[in-house]
């Protein structure tokens, strides 16, 4: 949660454009960091783009992975720095666990199909879990004491979105 407020905090202070987009889709991931099939929406506001990931698959498995990314683009072509906040509920015995993850990395555009209100990018990302609580579990912040920590705490993805969007850029 503390960390939400951080990406939000980011995100007001970044230079905005008059030309917002929406746009809505699937987050389609490669790796098992988070569920491979998720829901996303958000606003384009030119050189940032902000979006919130939501998780329908829970309903299969009680497992949630919600996440909220701001993405500032850094060049002409789209790349951009992707920074945000992971939430991920996990159902145990004495209730959920969450780990609260920050996600830092890199996106950039696919080609496009000229005329389709469509868009397509491509990311990769480094998740690192802050800070695990709940569940009737002691609390735990991010240590490297181990060697293993750093298997356990930190997941590397990629993924590919597939948005409807409201501008044709």
């Amino acid at each position: 949660m503390f960390m939400g407020f951080a990406v939000v905090g980011l995100a007001l202070t970044s230079p905005a454009r008059a030309d917002t987009d929406l746009h809505a889709g699937l987050n389609l991931r490669a790796d098992s960091g988070a569920h491979p099939f998720r829901a996303l929406a958000g606003l384009d506001f030119g050189a940032l783009d902000i979006s919130l990931t939501l998780d329908p698959m829970f309903l299969f498995d009680g497992q949630v992975d919600s996440d909220l990314l701001t993405t500032t683009k850094v060049s002409d072509g789209g790349w951009g720095i992707l920074v945000g906040a992971r939430d991920t509920a996990i159902g145990i015995q004495g209730g959920s666990q969450h780990q609260d993850k920050l996600v830092l990395g890199i996106g950039a555009p696919l080609p496009r199909i000229s005329g389709l209100p469509l868009r397509t990018r491509w990311a990769f990302e480094a998740a690192t879990v802050v800070v695990k609580h709940g569940g009737g579990l002691p609390t735990q912040w991010i240590s490297f004491s181990q060697g293993r920590d750093f298997v356990d705490l930190i997941n590397f993805g990629m993924f590919i979105t597939v948005e409807l969007t409201s501008a044709n850029r």
